[in-house]
């Protein structure tokens, strides 16, 4: 589930700082990681933040298709603040070279200002080895997404995460600011930890950051308050932090989730996905980062909705994502890399399964005007996030209790006739060596370095697998 904590005792406090050019400056907005509550740890002050795996499955691929074999390679338990009292649950994930950034939120909320968070850093170090380097609490947090980039001159990797935090705990004065913010703290990957004196963080207008992409030497946020309601936007922030360089308050609504299309980025330029909800409709929004930095919020207008297709059934608070996935469909090569083509992103709509954003499956035509649901394709469960795994041609469906594997273009294209875009090959099952945790509870997928997954499973923690050489 998208969990958004709602504050609503808190009260709110309407200063602004406005610029002409619509640039929003909160008060404040960098801290000391002390008046924020983090707690540091070393790894040693954590002994079990992980445990080293070797227990190998096959998924029987279906019909022509190649047998996939995988490796479970190791396994991070829950994250416990507050002496082990509380527990966390893994929420997001992001990889920058050999390290892996994991967040963590409280799972029991029951309202009100019950917060907690925490980031923690694991190394792969070699062929099936994993290493748990450092870990922060935020104990004022709530973490949805992360991003982070490395920054060569420092030495240091900037871990940037999409939340909320204690309004009454952070004193921050923005109009509109009702709990959101982005937060950073630096890692330092030549001598592998946290670096509290790097700490910032930024208020945003609404209840909660949702998610964060890097595009063209910036970030861009989202945020939402998980029920549809207008409170949310996109905003444009600099790697420093210091401002909302841009903001679009008027398309977004309830923002969900962002993408960022790998066949048209570079340094400086790229073209960015939006999901967001407005009342009950789901909708998709496409914008452009200018070659100068800039934002094109002009741009961005509704992509698809669920007006021209299926009917798309919203329950508040529940988790969404975005995936980019290269090749969907049997779209000729031509089409396949037309910049337009919108067949290959893939919508994941919490209980409603999986859509396919715009573009048609057969002849790659963009057909802007409704979300279109894979031909064929049953609901495998609720499925709140995914990952496409490029070396393969496959889709990686996380639905909590299961883990999907279907086939995409190219796999589906290898295989021959008799395997079609989005069918079944196979499904991940728990490994049975982990301690105490029979049952997945998989919200989301990441593929790093071709063949290295990530499998965020909510309060069952974190497995890393690895897919064998074909």
């Amino acid at each position: 589930m998208k969990k958004i904590v709602t504050l609503f005792s808190l009260a709110i406090v309407l200063v602004a700082c406005n610029r002409e050019d619509d640039t929003i400056q909160g008060p404040a907005a960098i801290q000391k990681a002390s008046d924020a509550g983090v707690v540091h740890y070393l790894p040693e002050d954590l002994p079990g933040s992980i445990l080293n795996l070797n227990e190998s499955f096959g998924v029987s691929a279906k019909a022509a298709g190649p047998q996939l074999n995988y490796t479970y390679r190791a396994y991070a338990p829950p994250v416990t603040l507050s002496g082990g009292t509380i527990d966390l649950a893994a929420a997001a994930v992001f990889e920058v070279d050999d390290v892996v950034f994991v967040c963590w939120h409280r799972n029991d909320f029951g309202g009100g200002n019950t917060l907690g968070a925490s980031i923690a850093a694991y190394k792969w170090s070699g062929i099936g080895q994993y290493t748990f380097m450092d870990r922060a609490d935020f104990p004022n947090h709530d973490f949805h997404k992360m991003s982070a980039h490395k920054n060569l001159e420092t030495g240091n990797i900037e871990v940037f995460v999409a939340g909320q935090r204690d309004k009454d705990n952070s004193g921050y004065l923005l109009s509109g600011h009702l709990g959101a913010t982005v937060t950073r703290i630096d890692y330092d990957y030549i001598n592998d930890e946290f670096w509290e004196p790097s700490f910032k963080e930024l208020p945003l207008p609404g209840n909660a950051a949702t998610d964060i992409v890097a595009l063209a030497a910036n970030y861009y946020v989202l945020c939402g308050n998980g029920t549809g309601g207008p409170n949310g936007g996109l905003y444009q922030i600099d790697r420093a932090m210091e401002y909302v360089k841009q903001a679009d308050q008027n398309n977004i609504s309830d923002g969900i989730a962002l993408a960022v299309n790998p066949r048209t980025t570079n340094a400086s330029e790229g073209d960015l996905y939006v999901l967001d909800r407005d009342g009950a409709r789901h909708r998709i929004h496409k914008g452009q980062a200018l070659n100068n930095g800039n934002f094109s919020s002009s741009s961005l207008v509704d992509h698809s909705d669920n007006n021209g297709g299926a009917t798309i059934t919203p329950i508040d608070y529940e988790r969404g994502d975005l995936v980019w996935c290269q090749g969907v469909g049997t779209a000729p090569a031509a089409a396949q890399i037309a910049q337009s083509n919108g067949d290959s992103l893939i919508i994941c709509v919490g209980s409603n399964g999986i859509f396919q954003a715009g573009g048609d499956a057969t002849t790659g035509a963009n057909t802007a005007g409704g979300i279109v649901t894979p031909t064929g394709t049953p609901n495998y469960g609720a499925c709140t996030g995914g990952a496409f795994d490029a070396g393969l041609g496959v889709f990686y469906y996380a639905a909590g209790d299961d883990v999907w594997v279907l086939a995409m273009g190219e796999y589906a294209n290898a295989a021959g006739p008799l395997v079609q875009t989005h069918d079944v090959i196979g499904r991940f099952v728990p490994p049975a060596t982990t301690p105490g945790f029979a049952q997945f509870n998989v919200k989301d997928v990441n593929v790093h370095q071709s063949r290295n997954i990530t499998m965020v499973s909510g309060d069952g923690g974190v497995y890393f697998v690895q897919r064998d050489k074909n």
